[in-house]
């Protein structure tokens, strides 16, 4: 979300960003959800595994409706306003932050990425995984009909299988 107008102060570029960040949060929920419950219905539900997107999306329809398309929906509409705000919010503030001799050193080798970049990334994608691990966790329990329990959001194992799981289907 980096901009070539001139900057601010680092508090308000991460007060703007984290209003665009919320409403970018909650529009991907309302837009992505259905496709997403397909997804983890086809990869985690007995009686799915070998069924295609349509096929999928027709059984669930035929027997929920549309409420089975957005069943587990609650958290990760609260969630993605958050953790995407935030990671807008967070990378946007480091980034004017360290809009200084240091902040503006370019990585040898790497075509004029800054330091700036890497320390907002890191910051912004630490605080989005802790925000969104426990969410993640919470939405799937309920796409597949299993109930969640609180002391188990933040098992090591189920946030490593939801990340690994996440950039195999974004990348693959």
């Amino acid at each position: 979300m980096t901009h070539n107008e001139l900057r601010t102060h680092w508090f308000k570029e991460g007060v703007i960003a984290l209003g665009a960040g919320v409403l970018y949060g909650l529009t991907n929920v309302a837009v992505g959800h259905p496709f997403d419950t397909i997804k983890t219905k086809m990869q985690a539900q007995s009686g799915f595994e070998k069924t295609g997107m349509v096929q999928t999306f027709t059984k669930v329809f035929k027997s929920q409706g549309i409420v089975g398309l957005y069943r587990g929906c609650i958290p990760p509409f609260i969630g993605s306003g958050i953790y995407r705000s935030s990671q807008f919010a967070i990378f946007e503030a480091a980034y004017t932050y360290l809009d200084n001799d240091i902040g503006k050193t370019e990585i040898p080798l790497t075509h004029g990425l800054q330091i700036r970049v890497i320390a907002g990334g890191l910051m912004a994608g630490a605080t989005r995984a802790i925000i969104e691990c426990p969410l993640e966790y919470a939405k799937i329990k309920r796409q597949v009909g299993h109930t969640w329990t609180f002391r188990k959001i933040y098992t090591v194992i189920k946030c490593f299988m939801w990340s690994v799981n996440n950039c195999y289907f974004t990348t693959g």
